[in-house]
């Protein structure tokens, strides 16, 4: 039977009903994870138009903190698309495609969780006692 490790343990709580915010880690790690979830629900631009412009701000964060400088400034120009009313069926495709390959897989975005998490442990609370159950 596969053991949780803590990593799990603090993907999970910033997946649930009580993540954690106060520490920059667990902050990026909430808003991206939301970022992407939306985006692999319905698109890039589902995810501009599901998101305040805060919450899209936030994301950029938490993408940039991650080292997806990349995906920070696609959400960005999306918005602006977005805010624009341009055809954004046009653009719509596009965007979803450089999404995807900036982010393969969400193993990608396990993989930078884990290291971050490894060389910045001060950045993420740690873990409580129902983070363990």
């Amino acid at each position: 039977m596969y053991e949780l490790t803590d990593a799990d343990r603090i993907w999970n709580r910033a997946c649930g009903d009580d993540p954690l915010r106060a520490l920059p880690g667990d902050r990026a790690l909430v808003d991206l994870l939301y970022a992407h979830g939306l985006t692999m629900n319905g698109g890039v631009l589902h995810a501009v138009e599901c998101m305040t412009v805060e919450e899209q701000l936030d994301a950029e964060c938490g993408f940039r903190y991650f080292g997806f400088d990349d995906v920070a400034s696609l959400l960005s120009r999306a918005r602006e698309i977005f805010e624009a009313s341009d055809d954004l069926g046009k653009h719509e495709q596009q965007l979803d495609y450089e999404y995807a390959q900036f982010i393969p897989s969400d193993s990608s975005l396990v993989e930078q969780f884990e290291s971050r998490l490894k060389s910045k442990p001060q950045d993420f609370e740690m873990l409580r006692p129902k983070d363990r159950d």
